[in-house]
């Protein structure tokens, strides 16, 4: 809007606002406030509203605060910026100077409705001062087992327990098992080595299951769309909740079951 006006800037990439700086120079009265001029207009994106903060370092050391601060999406006029001096001493700024941060933060707008009744809440119509006092919420808990399951090459075979039993169960003992996830607090997982991953990629063509999946992220993927939650597809192999989806294969089974120390 102004000749002299600049452009708001980020101090650094991950900033959260854009600092802003004053047209021409002023001072702000100790204990008094003043509206200065920034000599720009801006346009804000749709589903937002800014908001005007004060800078920290002017705040800490001169006790300078905004005031205000909202401004809705469709003002278009200049921006100014009331700021407000707590000290005790005048404060000088120059033309140039950042005086404020902006920020475009999301917003939900919504019509006021009239209404008969309000719900009831545990606070009512307590105010000021009523946070310790009043009637409050129990929290209880109740202590549960731990229900785990060995996978087995055939599921039919699954054998479901609770953590009391763990070490009396006879799969461990008896039988080539997998561990699920529940486990994995009270044994020591190996590292498979990259063949074994090579070997991973062929074996799942022979199961359904696997080779839909592939198909379905695969097609995702070069759509550039979003893959369903916890899943991921890299260099051929699947993984669901950050782990290898092993394919339905007797020998692959057993080799992963072998580095479960049982």
């Amino acid at each position: 809007m102004q000749q002299n006006a600049r452009v708001p800037t980020k101090g650094f990439r991950m900033a959260a606002g854009h600092d802003i700086d004053a047209v021409k120079d002023g001072t702000i009265p100790a204990q008094r406030q003043m509206s200065v001029d920034t000599g720009i207009a801006i346009r804000l994106p749709r589903g937002t509203y800014g908001r005007l903060a004060a800078r920290s370092g002017m705040a800490s050391k001169h006790g300078i605060t905004v005031g205000g601060g909202v401004i809705d999406a469709d003002y278009t006029g200049q921006i100014k910026v009331i700021l407000r001096n707590h000290g005790d001493t005048n404060y000088e700024f120059k033309a140039g100077d950042r005086i404020a941060e902006l920020m475009a933060e999301p917003i939900r707008t919504h019509d006021a409705i009239e209404i008969d009744n309000l719900e009831d809440t545990d606070r009512g119509t307590q105010a000021f001062g009523s946070t310790h006092i009043g009637p409050k919420r129990l929290i209880t808990c109740e202590e549960c087992n731990v229900k785990m399951c060995f996978l087995n090459p055939d599921p039919q075979d699954n054998s479901y327990f609770d953590e009391e039993d763990i070490h009396t169960h006879a799969n461990p003992r008896d039988e080539i098992t997998i561990l699920s996830s529940a486990l994995i607090a009270v044994i020591q997982m190996q590292t498979l080595d990259d063949s074994f991953l090579d070997r991973i990629r062929p074996t799942g063509k022979e199961d359904d299951t696997w080779t839909e999946r592939k198909r379905e992220l695969s097609q995702l993927k070069e759509k550039r769309q979003t893959l369903p939650k916890y899943w991921e597809l890299e260099d051929g192999l699947l993984n669901s909740k950050n782990r290898l989806f092993i394919p339905s294969n007797e020998e692959i089974l057993t080799e992963v079951a072998k580095v479960c120390p049982h």
